[in-house]
């Protein structure tokens, strides 16, 4: 009996000579397409108020190999005035579309500011392919209608790492964690959070 065959180790991200780092990869396999799909945040530097934007690798799998195409920028993920992060791709098998979902953060807020301060200036959004990758959505907000008058209560949030699943009803699920807020003191100036896991889902 034939033992299985592993492609080879590939390094999809490097960091560049000019600073600009690659953080919170998430991989997909779309098997309709026989493709994997790789996303990352692109950084200005490794901090996480230099994050700037989504990119995508895309990988053809054959029989004993995966050829990769060059990297290239997720421009529909993106909100005015806002950093795109945290990327969490999800099929679903019963409609054919690739959803996106990742979190924008208001300009160069960090995480660590937003915990002492209790400012969420964190937003959840998403975008969506039916062509395994190749053309993308314009971004839709979804806060308002998944989240409401809860992110409040969260000094920040945000997805994965890693990519959601769908269960066999069809409902999809989406990983993610908040920092929720247990106190604040000082006129909002000192905030005590908790940190929670829990996940998104689609019904």
């Amino acid at each position: 009996m034939r033992s299985p065959y592993f492609p080879a180790r590939t390094v999809l991200f490097h960091k560049e000579p000019n600073g600009v780092t690659y953080r919170v990869p998430a991989l997909i396999y779309l098997s309709r397409f026989r493709t994997f799909l790789a996303f990352c945040e692109e950084r200005l530097s490794p901090s996480d108020s230099q994050a700037h934007l989504l990119i995508m690798r895309k990988g053809t799998f054959y029989r004993n190999y995966v050829e990769w195409e060059d990297m290239r920028v997720l421009g529909t993920a993106f909100l005015p005035g806002h950093r795109s992060m945290n990327p969490c791709p999800v099929y679903d098998e019963f409609t054919g579309t690739l959803l996106l979902f990742f979190i924008a953060v208001l300009g160069n807020t960090s995480e660590s500011y937003q915990l002492v301060t209790g400012n969420n200036v964190t937003r959840l959004c998403y975008i969506s392919s039916t062509d395994g990758g190749d053309s993308w959505s314009p971004v839709t907000d979804l806060t308002k209608a998944v989240i409401g008058d809860t992110i409040k209560e969260w000094a920040t949030f945000a997805l994965g790492p890693g990519h959601g699943i769908q269960l066999k009803s069809g409902r999809l699920l989406i990983p993610a964690y908040s920092y929720h807020i247990d106190c604040k003191e000082c006129f909002g100036q000192l905030c005590q959070t908790t940190p929670h896991s829990f996940c998104f889902h689609s019904d």
